[in-house]
This record gives structure tokens, sequence and C-alpha cells, in this order.
């Protein structure tokens, strides 16, 4: 059984929350894993865009690496 709450969300979570579909799902799954303490971190979770926009943040990573990377995800913005 499902059941409808409002709570007060920060604004800028809001608007990135509303760009994913399935929002309920998201805040769902969150919560759970809030409560349940579940502090064990598997990577394969992370969407393969996010984990590329992280290394290409980084210092340590080469630049050749780097291209490729803004090449995907730059390039294919522009090409949508």
């Amino acid at each position: 059984m499902k059941i409808a709450r409002t709570f007060t969300i920060d604004y800028h979570l809001y608007q990135e929350l509303r760009k994913k579909p399935n929002q309920s799902r998201i805040v769902e799954s969150s919560i759970r894993r809030y409560l349940n303490a579940d502090e064990n971190f598997d990577i394969i979770e992370i969407p393969t865009r996010q984990l590329m926009a992280a290394l290409h943040a980084r210092d340590d990573v080469p630049k050749h690496l780097k291209a490729a990377i803004t090449h995907v995800l730059f390039d294919s913005i522009t090409s949508s």
C-alpha cells in the first residue's frame, strides 16, 4: 500500500529531482536507505555519466582520458 505525503525539501534538490523519471521511487529508495542505515556503498549504482563527470573533475586524470570523457559527455549533448 502507498500513501501520499507532503514534505518540504530544498529548492535546488527539487530542481534536480524534477528532471528525473519516477521521482517517487527515487525518494522512497533514498528514505529506505537512510532509515536502514545502509552504509554498503556499491559503485554499480552510480550512473555512468555521473562517474565520467566525477573523473573529468579530478586533477589526477590524464589529459587524453579527459578528452575522451569530454567527447562522450559534451559532444553527445550537442549532437542530440
